[in-house]
């Protein structure tokens, strides 16, 4: 029983263990930047829908309405602006999502770009 090339139980066991540890940590940091990915991905394709429907309004002459934005946002946007399905309205001149709002990141945002 001297040289025994294999690993013993507890040994394998203290390896699951800590596995198990390090995925029950990983996952919801994992989950919460997904979310955070989320969150910027319709922040930023927000602010160029409200870009280029500006430029729509003055280049075909038309002033906002619901109608107009709806018509706009159904035939000159391919995808999704918004990652998780929010419905999009256009107040005073800002594209606002009912999932995400129109609220600048949180209270440790700089202001540059995330770090991941």
């Amino acid at each position: 029983m001297g040289d025994s090339e294999g690993y013993t139980l507890v040994e394998l066991l203290a390896v699951i263990v800590i596995l198990g540890i390090l995925a029950g940590i990983a996952v919801p940091v994992y989950g919460h930047l997904i979310d955070g990915y989320k969150e910027d991905l319709c922040e930023v394709n927000r602010v160029e829908m409200a870009r280029v429907y500006g430029d729509y309004l003055d280049i075909e002459q038309v002033d906002h309405s619901a109608a107009v934005f709806v018509e706009f946002a159904n035939t000159r946007i391919d995808g999704e602006v918004c990652p998780v399905g929010g419905e999009l309205s256009f107040v005073d001149g800002v594209v606002e999502c009912s999932v995400h709002g129109d609220e600048k990141g949180g209270a440790n945002d700089g202001g540059g770009v995330p770090f991941l």
